[in-house]
């Protein structure tokens, strides 16, 4: 059985995501990750990033190991199938929940 968490949006919506092990397949998944860090107030969110589902899309990996070096130790992914949906989704939690890195800083060049 996956644990899930509720995240909020500066406009009220609620997003369900599963927590994943970091080591596991949630690369492939379309949608949202959200990687986070317990501390004494309950979860930190380091960073926000798409996943296109694609498997050759290194960018959520890269994305992860960034946000591990400001002490991220957790995946949370939420599906959402539309890429319009997705990116609505990360600008409305980026702007309610104030992560540590946002997902528009250092982004990877994309091959042509």
């Amino acid at each position: 059985m996956q644990k899930t968490i509720r995240f909020f949006g500066s406009t009220g919506a609620e997003y369900e995501f599963a927590e994943m092990a970091a080591e596991a397949n949630w690369v492939h998944h379309a949608g949202v990750a959200v990687f986070a860090r317990r501390d004494a107030y309950g979860w930190r969110v380091i960073r926000i990033t798409e996943l296109s589902g694609r498997d050759h899309d290194v960018r959520p990996i890269w994305a992860f190991h960034d946000a591990q070096r400001y002490g991220a130790d957790t995946v949370f992914v939420s599906a959402a199938v539309s890429a319009a949906a997705r990116r609505a989704m990360i600008e409305d939690m980026e702007a309610g929940l104030d992560p540590v890195l946002a997902s528009s800083s250092n982004e990877l060049a994309l091959a042509a």
